[in-house]
């Protein structure tokens, strides 16, 4: 998981704003989980993780076969505004 985490966050600068979403594919019922936009800098590998054991607990029906969608989402941030 620790892998998957700095893989999604490869191409962002520590001054972008990242946003990650957690949504289960099978039962829709069940809302989406995730980090509201940060900083990447402000964003660990830790925090991403106790988010998915969040998700992985909470989801009423979660099935060990059911697909979890993990989204990251991005906004470049111009140099001149850069941490």
């Amino acid at each position: 998981m620790t892998d998957l985490c700095e893989h999604a966050l490869r191409n962002c600068k520590d001054s972008d704003r990242v946003g990650i979403s957690i949504d289960n594919e099978v039962n829709m019922r069940d809302k989406a989980i995730g980090i509201r936009f940060r900083r990447k800098d402000q964003l660990s590998t830790e925090v991403i993780l106790n988010v998915w054991q969040k998700v992985t607990q909470s989801i009423s029906r979660f099935n060990a076969l059911d697909t979890l969608v993990f989204e990251v989402h991005s906004v470049k941030m111009p140099e001149e505004f850069g941490v």
